[in-house]
């Protein structure tokens, strides 16, 4: 359970199936509460102004419905346990579009919880009429293990979600059918490869046009065999056998999971490409992202996709979640005005 912090603020619960009514300001007191948790620990301390400009926020009803854990039809071979969203939604009567999270783990960990460490990302969405959805999928199995359950499998279940997502936002408040997706570190790469390869769609009984745009935050494998070369010797090198195990050990196998292997002669939605962290330095995780970033944004442009790539130096892979929607901070900066 979440707690909001103050008495007289009703909690968050996780509970299968039901509806939470919140007050919006309960994710502001959670944000602040979280900020100071955080300080008193010695991490990264989330700006204590995380729901926006006050006039923004004072014109906003103040009812949040939260559903969590709620099911979506799995693909074929799927799993239900898996197949869960929590859903973020204000029943204000505004025209609303959809954004879809997309967790990151290294495609063999995390979970749609993982926002409750980014207390000023759904208010930050939410005050701009979106509707905000949570997936889980699939894990992949972790090196050691027989690989049973791939990106492949990740991306099948999301472009399930979706489905499911189109056949019933509007139940939501969705008025804007297309969707917005953001990924996050292995789901950068998820939702890209999801945007590129057509059949993950396709299979769903869906295509291109349902997605209105994709925003990747921070990977390097757009293109996995460059990944791999830009990996040899770095700092990341360590993580060179999990890629292997997941995308194999071969070039041909490769370039199968590589969105930069269809992008060229599809129809791609909008894209925004984050990359972040100190990147002079040849072999540190900055350098590899923005150099993996960029030639994929080079790919796309050439081909005349609208692609816009931004490098933060001055934010880590961990911060470009955890401060997005704080007063100030220029990821969200550059994701609003993408969005406008």
């Amino acid at each position: 359970m979440i707690t909001s912090g103050r008495a007289g603020m009703p909690p968050i619960t996780r509970s299968h199936g039901v509806k939470v009514l919140i007050l919006l300001g309960a994710l502001s007191v959670l944000a602040e509460g979280c900020a100071d948790d955080q300080k008193a620990d010695g991490d990264t301390a989330i700006d204590d102004d995380t729901v926006g400009d006050d006039d923004d926020s004072s014109a906003i009803p103040v009812e949040l419905i939260v559903e969590t854990d709620v099911p979506y039809p799995p693909p074929s071979g799927g799993e239900q346990e898996a197949s869960r969203m929590d859903l973020y939604h204000l029943p204000d009567g505004e025209p609303k579009r959809l954004l879809v999270f997309v967790h990151g783990g290294s495609w063999i960990g995390g979970d749609k919880a993982n926002l409750e460490s980014a207390p000023s990302f759904v208010p930050w969405f939410i005050e701009r009429d979106f509707v905000v959805a949570a997936l889980n999928f699939r894990l992949a199995n972790p090196l050691g293990q027989e690989l049973e359950v791939s990106y492949a499998e990740q991306c099948a279940d999301i472009a399930a979600a979706l489905a499911w997502l189109r056949d019933h936002s509007g139940e939501y408040g969705v008025t804007e059918p297309a969707v917005v997706l953001l990924g996050y570190s292995s789901g950068a790469h998820l939702v890209a490869l999801l945007a590129a390869d057509v059949e993950y769609l396709q299979a769903a009984g869906l295509s291109q046009t349902d997605l209105a745009a994709v925003i990747s935050f921070d990977v390097h494998a757009y293109d996995v065999p460059y990944a791999l070369e830009l990996m040899a010797g770095s700092d990341v090198e360590h993580n060179i056998p999990l890629i292997e195990h997941l995308f194999g050990a071969t070039e041909p196998e490769q370039r199968i999971g590589s969105p930069s292997t269809y992008a060229p002669d599809t129809a791609l939605p909008r894209s925004l490409l984050v990359s972040a962290e100190p990147s002079q330095q040849e072999g540190t995780h900055g350098y590899i992202a923005s150099h993996a970033t960029g030639a994929y944004a080079d790919l796309l442009q050439a081909a005349g996709h609208d692609a816009t790539f931004v490098h933060f130096d001055d934010e880590t892979h961990a911060t470009l979640v955890m401060d997005f929607g704080v007063a100030g901070d220029g990821p969200t900066a550059t994701v609003e005005a993408f969005l406008d």
